[in-house]
């Protein structure tokens, strides 16, 4: 009798050890359940946390942009930046002779529109260019290059352009046609060459809308040579 009794209450103690065991296990499980879930709330907080900074810098920059003029942010567009500073371009004037050091002097002799553009010293036996496409014509920009360099200047190499800005908003690109020396005609390729101490009549020919001639709207001429900008002001 006393040893069933023995028995008995010896498997009772295992029961209750096991017992004692499964609570611990599940109170184990528990908290770390409970750390993942926090962690996870901590990341879930920071994701919202830059989210609202995001939210909250677009909205900065969009009541900035609303309380600035259009004229402003143009005038801001337009200006040249070079590293941290901003400089406005150099402003020339029709006959100036611009000098931009150790590189080039040039002077622009006048600027036309048309459908044909004639060299300078066009004759009987002159070419001409001529605008082909529907409804377009072209704004010639007439100037004269001096290379001041001690090496050749290529029209090729772009050692000089002009950007047609037209009513603060529209840009265009022009290309060069150089006028043959001492001949009344255009050269017939963009390969022409400016030696050291020699001048070239350069047209910067851009084509443009037709409307665009007789309409009154700004238009002006930025001119980039060797890293510098000039604005030249048509109208």
């Amino acid at each position: 009798m006393t040893n069933l009794l023995d028995e008995k209450f010896s498997d009772l103690e295992q029961e209750l050890k096991m017992t004692e065991k499964s609570k611990s296990l599940l109170r184990n499980k528990v908290l770390q359940n409970t750390v993942i879930i926090k962690k996870r709330d901590l990341k879930n907080n920071r994701a919202w946390q830059y989210n609202t900074i995001i939210v909250i810098l677009i909205a900065a920059v969009i009541i900035f942009l609303d309380t600035q003029s259009l004229d402003t942010l143009r005038e801001t567009a337009n200006k040249v930046s070079y590293s941290d500073e901003i400089f406005e371009p150099t402003e020339v004037k029709m006959m100036d002779k611009v000098v931009v050091q150790d590189y080039i002097e040039f002077t622009i002799q006048s600027n036309n529109f048309g459908k044909k553009i004639n060299p300078s010293n066009s004759g009987p036996t002159s070419s001409y260019m001529f605008n082909g496409n529907n409804g377009e014509i072209y704004l010639d920009i007439l100037v004269t290059v001096r290379n001041t360099s001690s090496t050749e200047l290529s029209e090729a190499n772009d050692f000089m352009s002009i950007e047609i800005i037209y009513d603060d908003r529209e840009e265009f690109n022009s290309f060069t046609r150089f006028e043959r020396v001492g001949e009344s005609k255009f050269t017939s390729l963009n390969n022409s060459i400016i030696k050291p101490l020699q001048t070239r009549v350069v047209h910067f020919l851009t084509s443009v809308p037709a409307s665009i001639e007789k309409d009154g709207k700004p238009l002006k001429a930025v001119i980039t040579a060797n890293g510098e900008k000039y604005e030249y002001v048509i109208r």
